[in-house]
């Protein structure tokens, strides 16, 4: 990101801190600053880290309040820092909450933001009442109108229409009776804040047209009004680097964590199908034994990181070890849970670490690992004339089934790239989807894993230099 921050726009919903998004939870757990509204319910903040900046942009009626020019000074200065930067708002940031005014500002300025919407209190609300704001028989239009009071200079409206892509030449000859013109801007969103989202705008007069020569389907919305003009300025969706792009993770939740975020801040649309299921073995007095014989402690993933300390009991026992790391992720979690590594190797692989291990790391050697692999490392490091040796402190076993409208639409739809960061995954993958055919690029965490891949009948495009979600992201944007 450089010395440029980000500024999300988040719509913290209508009140109920269970309808704030996920989206929108994750982003606060990162922001290091937020600009909240008086209508955010209290427990939402909790979400947040404890060393955020906390500034109260709020506006009571007749009383205190923060200028809407100070707001946007707020968002470019913080973001212009390189901070992260959340503005969290009562129900949606673009419905009556004057997120449009502050994305057209954030626009001007060069600094990049998210739009996560909320639900609105205007649906929200009615339904909590038991009110359907819709209902076939009795309602077939739904209008949003703010108070006379806070009408101000507002003027004009916005049509939005649902299930409407057969016919959308009436919708559009009935926006004209309720005061549009042929020339009011108009556009067509199809599979909204989907990876297959595309939008189409041009006006009352053109747009059934336009829609139909680029064969729009269902689902769609229609959006009617002056509105639809300030695309051009705000279009931020497209604009990530992997927008648009559907990327499967076969990592098992051990391994990927920040995997998600890493992508979907980029843009892309992430399925999380983990082709392994990673679990800590009841710890054994031999573990000990052979730690406390050891001279350097190994370690070529985060999941034998994590899993180390319930092996181990109590990490003052490992006091005289040396600590390595295939590579800088690994490394990351070490040093996550109190033990930094003295030696970091390359990665990723086993074969690159002990080609590359330093000749002053003399001593035995015991590699923290999993069952999922063979003793090869093992072996070749003997081969060279260390004492080399190998605890098991976890267990790898076939992740989840994986729901059928799930497999259905995987088989139909296809992904723009499938990760594998292990061997293991990317065989069951592969038992899993035998025919797979709609997959446009994978690529392995590592040497090892891409043969592994290939060796299961998988076209790998490209493979990591580094074990970690940065390192595969390299190797895509490399690729693309």
């Amino acid at each position: 990101m450089g010395k440029c921050g980000k500024v999300w726009l988040v719509g913290a919903g209508p009140g109920d801190p269970g309808l704030m998004t996920q989206r929108g939870i994750d982003v606060l757990k990162v922001a290091e600053v937020i600009l909240y509204d008086r209508l955010v319910h209290p427990a939402i903040l909790l979400n947040a880290s404890p060393d955020v900046l906390w500034i109260d942009a709020g506006k009571t009626p007749r009383g205190r309040r923060m200028e809407q020019h100070e707001i946007h000074r707020l968002l470019i200065s913080h973001a212009a820092k390189g901070k992260r930067v959340v503005r969290l708002k009562g129900g949606d940031p673009f419905i009556f909450g004057r997120g449009g005014e502050e994305a057209e500002v954030l626009a001007q300025a060069k600094i990049p933001f998210e739009v996560i919407p909320g639900v609105t209190a205007g649906i929200a609300g009615p339904a909590y009442a038991g009110i359907p704001v819709t209902q076939r028989g009795m309602s077939t239009e739904l209008l949003f109108r703010i108070g006379a009071r806070a009408e101000g200079s507002v003027r004009g409206k916005t049509l939005v229409g649902y299930m409407t892509v057969e016919g959308m030449g009436d919708f559009l000859e009935r926006a004209l009776d309720l005061g549009f013109s042929l020339s009011t801007p108009a556009g067509v969103i199809e599979r909204a804040t989907t990876s297959q989202q595309r939008v189409i705008t041009g006006t009352i007069g053109t747009l059934a047209n336009l829609a139909k020569r680029k064969r729009v389907s269902a689902p769609a919305i229609v959006v009617v009004g002056s509105v639809v003009s300030l695309r051009n300025k705000l279009r931020w969706w497209e604009r990530r680097i992997l927008a648009g792009k559907r990327i499967v993770l076969t990592a098992s939740e051990a391994l990927r964590k920040g995997w998600r975020e890493c992508f979907e801040d980029l843009g892309a649309e992430v399925w999380e199908i983990p082709m392994t299921h990673i679990y800590p073995l009841i710890p054994e007095k031999a573990w000990v034994q052979k730690i406390l014989k050891a001279d350097w402690l190994v370690f070529t993933s985060a999941s034998a990181v994590r899993f180390f300390p319930q092996a181990v009991g109590d990490l003052r026992k490992v006091a005289g070890c040396k600590i390595a790391a295939v590579g800088k992720g690994t490394a990351d979690v070490l040093g996550a849970i109190g033990l930094p590594a003295d030696w970091v190797g390359q990665g990723p692989g086993s074969e690159k670490l002990v080609q590359g291990w330093p000749q002053w790391a003399k001593g035995r050697i015991l590699h923290i690992t999993g069952d999922a692999g063979d003793d090869s490392m093992i072996q070749r490091f003997r081969k060279r004339g260390y004492q080399a040796d190998r605890i098991i402190i976890y267990r790898n076993q076939g992740g989840r089934s994986v729901p059928k409208p799930v497999q259905d639409a995987l088989q139909k739809e296809g992904a723009d790239w499938l990760v594998f960061a292990s061997g293991t995954a990317a065989s069951r993958f592969r038992r899993l989807f035998p025919r797979l055919k709609k997959i446009r690029q994978v690529v392995a965490i590592g040497p090892a894993t891409a043969r592994a891949a290939r060796n299961a009948g998988w076209r790998v495009s490209c493979v990591a230099k580094e074990p970690s979600a940065q390192g595969v992201l390299r190797a895509m944007m490399s690729t693309s």
